[in-house]
């Protein structure tokens, strides 16, 4: 049985944290364009930045082009802004119940798209809309997501000779940003847990920091420091700057355990943030338990622990020490008393 994996180009620039649609790539086949409406609140910019009402209705226009001499097949999503472990803003598509319990509104519950899959002829444009409908209680801040368009091309289906297949997919994104009034928001940073794991295949702590407003938190520098509890020894840090926060979002901030076996036990996180405006400073008991050993087997590069090994040795030889004084003594005494 044939097994198929998707590898997945994704195609974008970002200009104040909104993806933008004035992309090239030479082995793409297609591009697309926004069609900027009267409500635009800035009309130099490529992706959608819509000052909207309540109950407000309104249709968007996106044109795909396809620049290419084949068909080509375009399927579209509308997703919501999260924040990927990098601390980057991420428009790709994913399910709704993967977003923060603060996000009451994601875009994909009031903007629906007309449709899931387009063919387009070669070197033709079709056209794709979206269909928003606003809450009918105001709010503050931004809704915040895009619409994800994806190629999937056959012709890029490379069948190697072990039987496996790679189908490679492009993807563009168009931002789309919402709001209503022009009330400053204020990011605020939570601490919502920390718990031990693997980052990408390493193991880790990581602190899941929260943005529970709808506005973005930019420029922000994290600190983080994990000690044995009652210890005032540093055991592993990290620090970063330049993190960027999707409204009411989280993320997993690592703490690389720099390729130490995890070990069961209680330990504080330190963690400090800051935005050039706001500081947040949080202190946070945790505990890493049994599953420890599972993390530790699935890991990559981890240092074996062999403590336990020179224990067991060290104990074997003072054995082995022990008798072969026994054995000598006694035949000494032996020996003595045969005389």
């Amino acid at each position: 049985m044939k097994k198929y994996f998707v590898g997945i180009t994704t195609i974008f620039m970002i200009l104040l944290a909104i993806p933008s649609i004035h992309v090239s790539a030479d082995d793409v086949d297609y591009s697309v364009q926004a069609i900027i409406p009267d409500n635009q609140i800035d009309k130099k910019q490529g992706y959608f930045d819509l000052k909207m009402q309540p109950k407000m209705k309104q249709r968007l226009q996106i044109k795909v082009f396809n620049s290419s001499n084949h068909e080509i097949t375009i399927k579209q999503n509308v997703t919501y802004a999260s924040t990927n472990k990098s601390g980057m803003i991420d428009y790709s598509n994913k399910p709704l119940k993967e977003a923060d319990k603060s996000l009451e509104v994601p875009l994909p519950t009031i903007a629906k798209i007309s449709d899931d899959t387009i063919k387009i002829p070669a070197s033709s444009t079709s056209s794709i809309s979206v269909d928003i409908e606003m809450p009918e209680q105001s709010f503050d801040g931004m809704i915040l997501g895009a619409v994800e368009f994806t190629q999937v091309s056959e012709k890029n289906t490379e069948k190697k000779e072990s039987g496996l297949s790679i189908e490679n997919e492009y993807s563009y994104i168009v931002g789309v940003k919402l709001s209503e009034t022009t009330k400053k928001i204020t990011p605020n940073l939570n601490l919502l847990d920390v718990k031990a794991g693997l980052n990408n295949y390493r193991t880790s702590v990581s602190a899941v920091l929260q943005n529970d407003q709808p506005v973005i938190l930019d420029n922000l520098s994290v600190d983080a420091k994990v000690y044995k509890k009652g210890e005032k020894k540093v055991l592993h840090k990290a620090a970063k700057s330049d993190l960027k926060m999707a409204p009411n979002s989280n993320f997993p901030y690592a703490i690389d355990w720099e390729n130490q076996p995890l070990e069961p036990g209680t330990y504080v996180l330190k963690l400090s943030a800051n935005n050039g405006d706001q500081d947040w400073n949080f202190t946070k008991e945790f505990k890493i338990g049994d599953n420890a050993k599972d993390l530790n087997k699935k890991a990559v590069d981890v240092e074996k622990n062999y403590l336990w090994w020179w224990i067991i040795g060290g104990a074997i030889a003072a054995i082995l020490l022990f008798l072969i004084i026994w054995i000598i003594l006694r035949r000494k005494k032996k020996k003595n008393n045969e005389d």
